[in-house]
């Protein structure tokens, strides 16, 4: 809905004009402005500028973003310090821009009812395609804890994934530092100029012309599997960014790249969790 106002007052600052005509305050009024929500004779103006008597200002209402859905959560394992998630594929685990709403965190402050304020401590991430274990923080002294033993790779994180090619040799390491891409934002590459990405490896078996492989990741990169084995010529099955052209494995609709064991040790307790693989990577194999 948009309103078209002439203005019959007496004058004055723009904020102060549409604060009084809207009924909101003066902050609000500002914010609207700066998202060019008001206009004044059809173009953007500044909250200072001064209107007068005759000026038309147009008053853009905000169309309210549908909250979208809370995902179902799997949960394999909670105490008073974690929380321990089998995630679905095609479920954000953070909010972003593109995803405002509806990520694995709603879900699960919805399930703890707590504020965002309180929220859980997301201390590691998997892609949006990416399915199976993921761990989040329940108070600050584990978030810390957590984000500690990541850095001083002390959180063994292990895949599975299917690639493209039979791989040789068939248990290595891909020591490739990374970068985000200066052409695609979105996107990740193996760069001199990067930071250090480490990435262990062994071959499960060779599926006609692609090799199943068990996966360690000793750092924490973004897409870092999935850029290290493009790299060297490898691409991860179905992978859209980086894998290979008119790659459709059968029915398959995202990356075969699933987070299959996390280990470590918390507080003096040691935690080990396995997730198998899901329905549509198992149906692929």
């Amino acid at each position: 809905m948009t309103k078209h106002i002439i203005y019959k007052g007496e004058g004055g600052r723009l904020d102060a004009v549409v604060s009084s005509l809207l009924g909101i305050t003066r902050s609000q009024a500002q914010k609207k402005i700066k998202t060019a929500l008001v206009l004044v004779n059809s173009q953007k103006a500044k909250p200072n500028k001064i209107v007068v008597q005759g000026d038309k200002i147009i008053v853009k209402e905000e169309i309210p973003q549908k909250e979208a859905e809370k995902p179902a959560i799997d949960i394999i394992y909670e105490d008073e310090n974690i929380i321990v998630l089998n995630k679905q594929p095609g479920i954000v685990v953070y909010p972003d821009e593109s995803h405002k709403s509806g990520t694995l965190l709603d879900a699960i402050k919805d399930k703890m009812q707590v504020s965002d304020e309180e929220r859980p401590g997301v201390v590691h991430r998997l892609d949006k395609d990416t399915s199976g274990l993921i761990v989040f923080a329940k108070n600050s002294k584990s978030e810390q804890e957590l984000k500690k033993l990541i850095k001083d790779r002390k959180f063994e994180k292990t895949y599975l994934t299917l690639v493209w090619g039979k791989i040789q040799p068939e248990k290595g390491s891909i020591d490739i530092p990374i970068k985000r891409s200066e052409k695609d934002r979105k996107k990740m590459e193996a760069s001199v100029s990067g930071r250090e990405a480490l990435t262990k490896y062994e071959l499960i078996k060779y599926i006609a012309n692609m090799s199943y492989l068990k996966v360690r990741i000793i750092t924490g990169r973004t897409h870092q599997i999935r850029v290290h084995f493009a790299g060297i010529g490898y691409p991860v099955v179905r992978d859209k960014a980086y894998g290979k052209k008119g790659d459709s494995l059968g029915l398959l609709k995202r990356q075969f790249l699933h987070a299959h064991e996390l280990a470590f040790e918390l507080f003096g307790k040691k935690y080990h969790f396995k997730s198998d693989l899901p329905e549509d990577l198992e149906k692929i194999l």
